[in-house]
């Protein structure tokens, strides 16, 4: 029946119409209800008088100080904020829809830095839903994958992404203030257990290349997976941990965690925010975008990490 289907669509009344009848039965007067509209007298009272001939009913009792509303106007009155009250709904939901942004990282990085970085994001865009999943070793295909960005690690270039550089990573080492009790940082370093935060022990060969002497000729080895595990060991005094100050920003502002010398490591790896070109206009993920670069630029975050900070 598809032309029965047009005539009906013919006499649904617009939303403008049934807006300005709302806003006249509520102020009972068509001059207030067209400042309230941004409208003349007249076009509110026009277009109060095209919904009375759409709904082939008298919706009001014009008198001369005030206008009232028939039983049809009456009843027409709770249909109408219903309607309106729908489309309101429905118009926040589809500005709110899509506001979301979906993010991969190493699960040190996201509990770390990025999970506590997000209580500012939310601070300014409450209305954006993230989710954050931590399946680092598999980049994402961006085709056929829901996540819109990672925050890779690593010395790689991305030619075909976007990509925004958080931070370069430098290692610096550290113990608990427990464990530098009663010793110096020279005399501990070439005597404590080396905690190490993968299984290639890569980091403290590293280090001994840079500051050739330091360490003892055979320190015993703690090797974990993660930095996470090694930082928690170091704070448990089971050794010293070359450890990223970033990524131990709040160990080493609070005191837990200390400074046994002044070198570092720049060890080339980068945390970069990677992503597709055509996901940064995508509404949420331009809000988080925006935010971050904002973050980078202050930097405020590497705090920690002053060459000036002591021992």
């Amino acid at each position: 029946m598809p032309g029965a289907h047009r005539n009906v669509s013919r006499q649904l009344p617009s939303i403008e119409l049934l807006q300005a009848f709302l806003t006249v039965a509520k102020t009972g007067n068509f001059g207030k209800a067209g400042e309230l509209l941004n409208l003349s007298q007249s076009a509110v009272s026009r277009q109060v008088a095209q919904l009375e001939a759409r709904m082939d009913s008298r919706l009001f009792e014009r008198h001369t100080r005030r206008i009232v509303l028939t039983d049809e106007g009456k009843a027409l009155e709770p249909v109408a904020e219903q309607v309106i009250g729908l489309l309101s709904d429905a118009s926040q939901m589809l500005t709110t829809v899509g506001r979301s942004v979906s993010l991969r990282a190493h699960p040190t990085m996201a509990a770390r830095w990025l999970i506590p970085q997000l209580t500012e994001f939310f601070r300014w865009h409450p209305e954006v839903t993230v989710s954050v999943d931590t399946v680092y070793h598999r980049f994402p295909d961006f085709a056929f994958e829901s996540v819109d960005a990672m925050i890779a690690y690593g010395t790689a270039t991305w030619p075909d992404f976007e990509a925004l550089e958080l931070w370069e990573e430098q290692l610096i080492p550290v113990c608990s203030p427990a464990l530098l009790a009663g010793t110096s940082p020279e005399a501990l370093l070439r005597t404590a257990r080396l905690v190490d935060s993968s299984m290639d022990r890569l980091d403290w060969r590293r280090w001994e290349e840079y500051y050739p002497g330091s360490t003892g000729n055979d320190n015993p080895h703690l090797t974990f997976d993660t930095l996470e595990s090694a930082i928690v060991a170091v704070k448990c005094g089971q050794g010293i941990a070359l450890v990223d100050a970033v990524l131990a920003r709040d160990e080493l502002l609070n005191g837990q965690l200390v400074r046994v010398h002044a070198g570092r490591i720049v060890t080339g790896g980068r945390y970069t925010l990677v992503y597709p070109k055509r996901v940064k206009r995508s509404s949420g993920f331009c809000e988080f975008l925006a935010w971050l670069e904002q973050q980078v630029a202050a930097a405020d975050f590497r705090k920690a990490d002053d060459p000036e900070r002591p021992i």
